[in-house]
């Protein structure tokens, strides 16, 4: 036998082998998928949706806003409605004013279904088109509310994961009155669900800065969040944020940031399956990582088809305020793909290049209009790319060593011009403080 016929033999026997263990690891992996809930939205046992209602005011306009839980879709829609399309957002709008108002369903969701279409995807559930059909426009949120009335009903909202965000605009005579909203889908496990921030700072002494401290305070943090033994540095510490939580994860929603589920054996093996299926799972897990001896508060996500790539942001609310508002600490990276691990077995690789993601978050704050100023402060350390530092999984980085900080409109407008503060210049040697 030819040594070229003993390869190919040895070949096939390696591949035969390896086809084996993926197909066990499939097998196992679908056991274990078929044992977990597979869902983002689980059991929901809180309020119903009319007491939990967001209400904002606008004017003399009030409006609230509740996304629906999968038990209170299958009560209120007779078990008609498929929740892995849509999501029924049930919305009010109570007009005091002496103008005509119309709503506008696009910018609530550029992807909502039309009562037909939903009447035509539950016509077998129903007994017919006609039947669904006229159910379906009765409970349809109206398009004009009339001058001191109000008016209620949903609105056939695109499924998702995690969160939804929606903005109200009605269209009058004299002016359109816009508002935003930010909800998690009931049931769904976020991480910052449990963390409680009520007590987090609880007995300590809150510094209120102003800007020039800001700054100094910004460029006094650690250089890098570390890694879970405390010691090790992980990623480059290359955002902050100027504004309430709330408002925060408003604006980032609203760009397309998905929230992070908690990690639990189900999160885990979707999040496995996801890459090991090259299916779609926005809200994946993100490993932890330590500020103020903690891990992160809110992790946020933007991935492609599968969780191997992605951009994550992890925030840490920090101990101090700017003039009454609150500062947020965070970190962003690009995920491009996954590898092996000796601390954590199996991790994404992050790209080098840094700067790259953190300069992201700043034109899309530009085109989102929810941010009133950013600024560039000293803080990281210069990392040249010939000679770049590794985080905790031991992935390469280089960064020009600065941070963005990004300050929240305060109000409910929105603008897309943005005030650069002059503080540092990326690609400038750091100037006096």
């Amino acid at each position: 036998m030819s040594w070229q016929t003993t390869s190919l033999l040895m070949l096939k026997r390696r591949s035969l082998v390896t086809r084996y263990g993926q197909l066990t690891a499939i097998f196992l992996l679908s056991v274990l998928v078929a044992a977990c809930a597979s869902g983002s939205a689980r059991d929901f046992t809180g309020p119903h949706y009319r007491q939990r209602a967001q209400v904002k005011h606008v004017g003399n306009v009030a409006v609230s806003v509740a996304v629906l839980s999968n038990q209170e879709i299958q009560t209120e829609f007779s078990d008609t409605i498929p929740v892995a399309d849509v999501r029924p957002v049930w919305l009010a709008v109570e007009n005091r004013s002496n103008e005509e108002l119309v709503f506008s369903p696009v910018a609530f969701d550029p992807d909502y279904f039309a009562p037909d279409e939903i009447a035509w995807k539950s016509r077998h559930r129903t007994g017919s088109f006609d039947t669904a059909r006229t159910a379906f426009e009765a409970r349809h949120f109206p398009l004009v509310i009339p001058a001191g009335k109000s008016e209620e009903g949903f609105v056939y909202a695109k499924a998702s994961e995690g969160a939804k965000f929606f903005t109200v605009s009605l269209f009058s005579e004299t002016r359109t009155r816009r508002v935003e909203f930010a909800q998690e889908i009931p049931g769904f496990e976020a991480d910052f669900l449990n963390v409680d921030f009520e007590e987090q700072y609880a007995g300590q002494d809150i510094r209120n800065l102003n800007l020039g401290e800001l700054r100094r305070y910004v460029g006094s943090l650690p250089c890098c969040a570390s890694g879970p033994d405390l010691t090790t540095n992980g990623d480059p510490l290359n955002l902050v944020f100027v504004g309430s939580g709330t408002d925060i994860l408003t604006a980032l929603v609203g760009s397309g940031w998905d929230l992070t589920e908690t990690k639990t054996q189900s999160s885990i093996v979707r999040t496995v399956s996801s890459s090991l299926f090259r299916s779609s799972y926005k809200t994946s897990p993100i490993s932890p990582l330590y500020l103020f001896g903690r891990p992160q508060d809110v992790g946020l996500q933007k991935a492609r088809r599968t969780v191997d790539e992605r951009n994550h942001l992890r925030l840490w609310r920090a101990p101090v305020l700017l003039k009454g508002r609150e500062v947020w600490v965070g970190q962003i990276s690009r995920d491009i793909g996954i590898k092996f691990s000796a601390k954590t077995f199996v991790t994404h690789k992050i790209s080098p290049a840094v700067d790259e993601a953190r300069d992201y978050v700043l034109f899309e704050a530009a085109e989102t209009g929810a941010f009133e100023a950013f600024a560039y402060a000293a803080g990281v350390g210069p990392v040249a790319e010939t000679e770049p530092k590794t985080n905790y999984t031991d992935d390469p980085y280089f960064t020009d060593g600065l941070r963005l900080v990004l300050f929240h409109r305060e109000g409910a407008s929105r603008s897309k011009d943005i005030r650069m503060i002059q503080w540092e210049t990326p690609g400038e040697a750091p100037r006096n403080r």
